[in-house]
């Protein structure tokens, strides 16, 4: 195995990594700078995606794009524009979505 270090911007809070097998991608979060990234390594490409709140935490979806958690309730994130949409919203100001993960199902 050989260790690397990435040269990638520094995050004020990154969290939440999760590569994509089918991409060889690498996607994380930055709760604080309300963002979502995507590292493509073979391509040295790094991309971002703002979100309008902070983010706790994101999975990829089959069809494309992901869902995030962001402060305001759980969104949906396209790719392709950048768009956020709101699927549920968080009543409960004190709750933060952080950590979420899914499974195989």
């Amino acid at each position: 195995m050989e260790i690397s270090k990435l040269d990638l911007p520094k995050c004020k809070v990154g969290e939440g990594p999760v590569w994509d097998v089918a991409e060889q991608a690498l996607y994380y979060i930055d709760i604080v700078d309300k963002a979502v990234f995507r590292w493509d390594p073979a391509a040295t490409d790094l991309k971002r995606w703002d979100v309008p709140d902070i983010v706790g935490s994101m999975a990829l979806r089959d069809g494309g794009g992901a869902i995030v958690a962001l402060g305001s309730g759980v969104h949906s994130l396209d790719f392709a524009t950048g768009e956020v949409s709101s699927i549920t919203v968080n009543a409960d100001p004190d709750v933060q979505l952080a950590d979420g993960k899914v499974d195989r199902a």
